[in-house]
């Protein structure tokens, strides 16, 4: 995942709304320190600011070229 990509929650993640967290924009890519997984700051459709997630827990749906 890169910085501009649009992303969604898998199909696996309950308990959140649907229009909310259909998309949302990689707003910063980086893995914390060497052996660690990428951490991802997204801003969600509808939402004042930032989340933040690991790489394997959001789902790519395009690519920013």
């Amino acid at each position: 995942m890169k910085i501009g990509d649009l992303v969604k929650h898998p199909k696996g993640i309950k308990n959140v709304c649907k229009e909310t967290y259909a998309m949302g924009i990689v707003l910063d890519a980086r893995a914390p320190s060497s052996g660690f997984m990428k951490q991802i700051k997204v801003m969600w459709h509808n939402k004042q600011s930032h989340l933040i997630y690991y790489e394997d827990q959001l789902e790519v749906i395009s690519e920013n070229r």
